[in-house]
């Protein structure tokens, strides 16, 4: 039987931006996730999905009529049409 050469693959990673984001920083030496500058445990104590959501998109946590908005304007495109209720009927 043939010998099966399997390619090397090189996996320590270590120093080598795989993917640069704006958005996030991952500190694993120190257990530390950042998203636009909080500590994901932070926002995780302190700030509502919207929030979170208006910070990714926005680079900033919204003023309080900001969130208001912006509620409205999700919980607006979250209306599901009259003909989906009718399909999901049958």
């Amino acid at each position: 039987m043939d010998e099966c050469i399997l390619p090397v693959m090189d996996t320590g990673l270590r120093g080598v931006d795989v993917a640069s984001s704006k958005i996030c920083d991952v500190r694993g030496k120190e257990g530390k996730l950042i998203y636009r500058g909080f500590l994901i445990e932070d926002l995780a104590r302190n700030a509502g999905f919207e929030e979170v959501c208006f910070l990714l998109l926005y680079e900033r946590l919204p003023k309080k009529q900001e969130l208001e908005d912006f509620n409205q304007s999700l919980k607006q495109k979250r209306k599901v049409p009259e003909n989906i209720f009718s399909l999901l009927k049958l």
